[in-house]
């Protein structure tokens, strides 16, 4: 989607990607150094933004983490816990 019509759209991730594009052609084609670190330098804070308003990829939920400790707390899942049964 060209960078007018997604700015139109009023979706400021679908904007910031476009924008993203846009400047990584300009980036490609610069031949100005002082041109070229301004748009480098734009890229990088579009890059940040664009990380920020994207949806974290989910590694598990609380209850998977809660799941975690509970499994870790039981006295079978400790070290030594197979010893101590054994001895009694």
């Amino acid at each position: 989607m060209p960078l007018t019509d997604s700015a139109a759209s009023g979706d400021r991730l679908s904007t910031l990607r476009d924008l993203r594009d846009l400047l990584a052609r300009q980036i490609e084609s610069c031949e100005s150094m002082r041109d070229l670190a301004a748009l480098s330098a734009r890229l990088q804070s579009v890059l940040e933004e664009i990380a920020e308003l994207e949806p974290k990829k989910a590694e598990g939920d609380g209850i998977d983490e809660i799941a975690k400790r509970r499994a870790a707390r039981r006295p079978s899942a400790r070290k030594g816990a197979a010893r101590a049964k054994r001895s009694s």
